[in-house]
């Protein structure tokens, strides 16, 4: 039988595993944007997201990540 903390630990972990996995879609759909804007397929990141179909939901937490790759690069 299983104890209350484990089903702790376990909704935990399953909270973990969510986080990242909504993480790494973040972070590919953000790829896919910027090789669209790269490649000059998009004029600018709202028109990528666009073609991508992306969810109004997401759009925010992609150009949050995709500025953050852009002060990384400047301070490098």
């Amino acid at each position: 039988m299983c104890t209350f903390s484990e089903a702790l630990i376990e909704k935990g972990e399953l909270r973990g595993e969510t986080k990242g996995t909504i993480k790494g879609i973040l972070q590919g759909k953000a790829d896919s944007v910027l090789q669209l804007v790269k490649n000059h397929i998009a004029s600018n990141i709202e028109q990528a997201m666009d073609m991508l179909s992306v969810d109004e939901k997401m759009r925010s937490d992609i150009e949050r990540i995709l500025e953050n790759r852009a002060l990384v690069k400047k301070s490098v």
